[in-house]
């Protein structure tokens, strides 16, 4: 696979996380995670993608801390993690 293919696929992946969290709800249970809840999920994806942004972005290349994960819930964690998957792959595309 390209790096383009693999950059179009983490787009469209994102996105659908995205739809179904907002469709299942911040509460909902993650069947391959049992202790986790959508907004779990959400937050450590979201935190994950910003951490990758800025290690591709700032040329780290060795560990470099992440900024923790967010108090956010609901509408506005949707949003942050909509916003840190949109940063991901504007930097991976340029």
């Amino acid at each position: 696979m390209e790096i383009a293919e693999h950059i179009r696929s983490l787009d469209r992946e994102g996105g659908l996380l995205a739809e179904a969290a907002e469709e299942a709800g911040a509460d909902a249970k993650v069947p391959t995670c049992p202790e986790w809840q959508v907004r779990d999920l959400l937050r450590h994806t979201g935190m994950v993608h910003r951490w990758a942004t800025a290690f591709v972005a700032e040329g780290h290349t060795s560990y470099h801390p992440d900024g923790g994960l967010p108090e956010l819930d609901g509408a506005e964690l949707l949003a942050w993690f909509r916003e840190g998957h949109r940063g991901l792959v504007e930097t991976l595309a340029t």
